[in-house]
């Protein structure tokens, strides 16, 4: 039987109403707060004639408000679409006009942006206005919907989820009830003493949420909060600054910080004491080098429990804190092992023949709440052993074919972060005349480094196969990143498709 999560959302929300629920930028918002919003959002949907199934468009930014918003409509019957915020206007725009919701939610900041209210004029889409102090209002002029062209959502499906974006355009991905479910259960795998069958309570410890909404980690944090009753410390996005104050504020056990983040607080000069209350790190949005999570262990004595999932799969596999201390030695570079509600197996890219255990090849998974439970095959490259623990070694999308030689880029990248004066790589195969593609590196250099190309290609021919080197490198402050702190392959691509 399914859990009920409509009912343990809004019944958690009444447990204490005084009590702390999210705190941003200082200031907490109590689960009573969170319960107005929720009822605010109820409401105004009602006014403006939604049907009870109405799917909603949300322009989603990390906020206590928006968090009442996501509640208000996960814990109903109601579909989420998410809309970016971080969209430039025009593009976020055009977003609605294809998708043309009946319903958009937004903050006062977004409805001011321009063209939103247009596009929501011309689908005929009803504006609900998520105030800053909490309050929900309908939007003068759009104070209903109009015309029937709409977009509906499948039966069952709670969340239309957009993807981050990192390879090509972004797209959405529907998240059945059923599979929301499984992902929390799955959830609970990396925590004791918790059970989705017992009744809500509220946690005096607190969880760090630094992941966009907007994107599958950060809403699943949220939900995934919420559920377990924790308070949570919300920032938009991770600094280091930000990072070191929370830390200090709350004493969390354990905190999500993306690959990159590491990397800055390998950079830092953040101490063991600061550190002290964390029991593990947790890395899932992007791959972890294995190189990193030694650095983190040899210099904090913390554990990174890294996962491996995307907004199509939910969570796929991933580390608890007991396993990686009794298998990370002999299982060095995994994402963890496949948690129990999927089948994997690795295959031929190019025959489908299913691969014998510890052969590289496309990872398959499948499970009786997703796809009628047929295989899907995934874009990843993967390594799967007789004990179900995986390792992911790069993405089909971003194979490099140099001359009938094939590479990956984040293996190329993995190696280039060996060096003293890198912090961060990433790799994408350009385009060339003669070769057909060629690996080209954006690369971010440690603090106060002074690094050449001519330097890092003399390394890399020392530390890599020949067909591996990088044929441009651009250095650069930052990687461009998706909201959830990804690498932009598409982005970083243009950058040498500039140069040329």
């Amino acid at each position: 039987m399914l859990l009920d999560f409509h009912n343990r959302i809004r019944n958690t929300l009444t447990i204490d109403a005084e009590a702390p629920a999210i705190e941003y930028e200082g200031r907490w918002t109590s689960w009573g707060d969170l319960k107005a919003v929720v009822e605010g959002v109820d409401g105004a949907l009602q006014r403006v004639g939604a049907p009870p199934d109405a799917a909603v468009g949300a322009v989603l930014r990390n906020t206590p408000n928006h968090a009442g918003l996501v509640l208000s409509l996960v814990a109903s019957d109601r579909c989420l679409v998410t809309l970016n915020p971080f969209y430039p206007d025009e593009t976020l725009a055009e977003d609605i006009r294809k998708l043309r919701p009946p319903v958009i939610a937004a903050s006062e900041e977004d409805w001011r942006r321009p063209g939103l209210r247009e596009a929501a004029l011309e689908v005929g889409a009803a504006g609900i206005e998520i105030g800053a102090e909490g309050a929900v209002s309908v939007v003068q002029g759009l104070d209903a919907t109009r015309g029937n062209e709409h977009f509906t959502a499948e039966a069952d499906v709670v969340i239309y989820m957009l993807t981050s974006g990192t390879t090509g355009p972004p797209k959405r991905i529907p998240l059945t009830r059923k599979r929301v479910l499984k992902t929390l259960e799955g959830a609970l795998r990396y925590e004791r003493n918790r059970r989705l069958d017992t009744g809500p309570t509220l946690r005096r410890s607190v969880m760090l949420h630094m992941n966009a909404m907007v994107h599958i980690a950060g809403l699943w944090a949220l939900i995934n909060g919420v559920m377990g009753g924790f308070r949570i410390c919300m920032l938009d996005r991770f600094t280091v600054p930000d990072f070191r104050r929370a830390m200090v504020r709350h004493r969390p056990k354990a905190a999500g910080v993306p690959p990159s983040g590491l990397l800055m607080l390998l950079e830092s000069d953040v101490s063991r004491e600061e550190l002290s209350s964390l029991i593990a790190f947790r890395a899932g949005t992007a791959p972890t080098s294995p190189d990193t999570i030694d650095a983190v262990m040899q210099r904090w004595g913390i554990p990174v429990l890294t996962a491996y999932g995307s907004t199509e799969f939910t969570g796929v596999a991933g580390w608890t804190i007991d396993e990686f201390r009794a298998h990370w030695e002999t299982h060095r570079g995994s994402v963890g092992r496949v948690h129990p509600h999927y089948d994997a197996r690795v295959v031929d890219p190019d025959s489908g023949e299913e691969l014998p255990f510890g052969s590289e090849g496309v990872l398959e998974l499948r499970g009786d709440f997703v796809w009628d439970g047929e295989w899907v095959r995934t874009t990843d490259l993967a390594t799967l052993d007789e004990d179900r623990f995986l390792w992911i070694s790069g993405r089909t999308d971003n194979a490099i074919n140099r001359g009938g030689f094939k590479v990956h880029g984040e293996e190329i990248g993995q190696i280039l972060e060996r060096h003293p004066d890198v912090r961060e790589a990433c790799v994408v195969g350009i385009a060339d005349r003669r070769l057909g593609a060629v690996p080209a590196a954006a690369v971010v250099p440690r603090q106060g480094a002074s690094l050449s190309a001519d330097e890092l290609r003399a390394w890399a021919r020392d530390n890599m196969l020949p067909y591996q080197v990088p044929a441009a490198f651009s250095f650069i402050e930052d990687l461009p990143r998706t909201p959830s702190m990804k690498p932009k392959l598409v982005a970083i691509r243009a950058l040498f498709e500039s140069a040329a």
